[in-house]
């Protein structure tokens, strides 16, 4: 029939459209000196990438965190404000210093990786 091609398309549920999409933009998004798509998203592939990622995508997007430009103080605070008023668990200190050096560095109040390029 004329056209049936384009309903099955349609029909396709929207999910598996958007996840097609996001595995051919994820290929082609790929920049050198970014993190691995499949693992830690848009975020800047260095040390304290993981540990930032997995402390805060349990709750939210990593664009989130790319959006935002703060200093380490900056950073603290809102680290702080998420505990106590988002009921995110409190880090380790040890894995905090590691996630706000991370922050501070790759998303301080200049953007210096956002939008990525």
């Amino acid at each position: 029939m004329p056209g049936q091609g384009a309903s099955r398309t349609a029909a396709r549920p929207a999910r598996l459209r958007l996840a097609a999409w996001a595995a051919a933009g994820c290929a082609l998004a790929a920049v050198p000196g970014t993190a691995d798509e499949a693992e830690f998203g848009q975020l800047v592939a260095e040390e304290g990438a993981e540990e930032t990622f997995y402390a805060c995508t349990a709750c939210h997007s990593e664009m989130i965190i790319a959006q935002q430009g703060k200093t380490r103080a900056g950073w603290a605070d809102l680290l702080d404000w998420m505990v106590e008023e988002q009921g995110m668990a409190e880090l380790d200190p040890a894995e905090r210093d590691v996630i706000l050096d991370y922050l501070a560095a790759h998303y301080n109040t200049d953007r210096p990786n956002f939008p990525r390029r």
